[in-house]
């Protein structure tokens, strides 16, 4: 068994992906975004005053907020969690079910490969809302953007702060990549070393209940961006 598990990794050993964070979004962490409104500058000041706001006008269009484009692997989580504002909570107008937050996930054509919608509940003057989308298997660069869920002008809501992290799917020692490293740290577990139920966790990387060699193959299949 461990002689086949050393020759299973020796082809991979000079292999890693890294992870990387993804882009913040707030009134002192703004470059490159982009807010699709042109009447709009996006600066500290329309931040902190939520002028960012994500609805869709009475023609229709959309606005959204854009990040920059930031490199991911497949099975990565990104974990969001936003600062939104909705100053018309309390007016007569207010329509609650049109004030959700939709993230999409846009590949380097632009495409939407996946998204996730949030609202607020219960609803206040401030929300804080939290979000978790996947890298699909195959997917390196991607963009997020934000924009309303079925938004209108009197049920919107403004974005204040976008503050990310993202778990890497096989990064078993949490060094930050996923490598050949932590495929020995599975090899470990499987041979009996005794570990925490943390570690072990992470080590079921297929979530099976149990550390073994599909493990290790599931961490090949990320490094391999499979």
């Amino acid at each position: 068994m461990k002689k086949m598990i050393l020759l299973f990794t020796a082809a991979v050993m000079s292999l890693a992906v890294y992870g990387q964070q993804v882009p913040q979004f707030g009134s002192d962490n703004y470059a490159d975004w982009v807010y699709s409104n042109p009447n709009i500058e996006l600066n500290s000041s329309t931040i902190l005053g939520n002028r960012i706001v994500l609805y869709t006008n009475s023609m229709g269009y959309p606005l959204t907020l854009t990040s920059p484009q930031f490199q991911c692997y497949g099975r990565q989580t990104i974990n969001m969690t936003v600062t939104w504002i909705t100053d018309q909570w309390q007016s007569a107008s207010f329509n609650k079910d049109k004030v959700g937050l939709t993230a999409a996930l846009l590949d380097s054509e632009g495409a939407v490969r996946d998204s996730v919608t949030v609202l607020p509940d219960p609803i206040s003057r401030t929300n804080t809302l939290k979000m978790s989308i996947t890298v699909p298997l195959g997917m390196t660069k991607a963009r997020l953007r934000f924009a309303s869920w079925k938004g209108d002008v009197n049920s919107n809501g403004a974005v204040r702060r976008i503050v990310t992290d993202t778990v890497l799917r096989g990064d078993v020692n949490q060094d930050g990549e996923v490598s050949v490293a932590d495929i020995n740290a599975i090899i470990e577990v499987i041979l009996g070393k005794p570990v925490g139920q943390d570690l072990y966790a992470r080590a079921d990387v297929n979530e099976d209940k149990e550390v073994s060699l599909a493990d290790v193959n599931d961490v090949v299949g990320v490094i391999f961006g499979k």
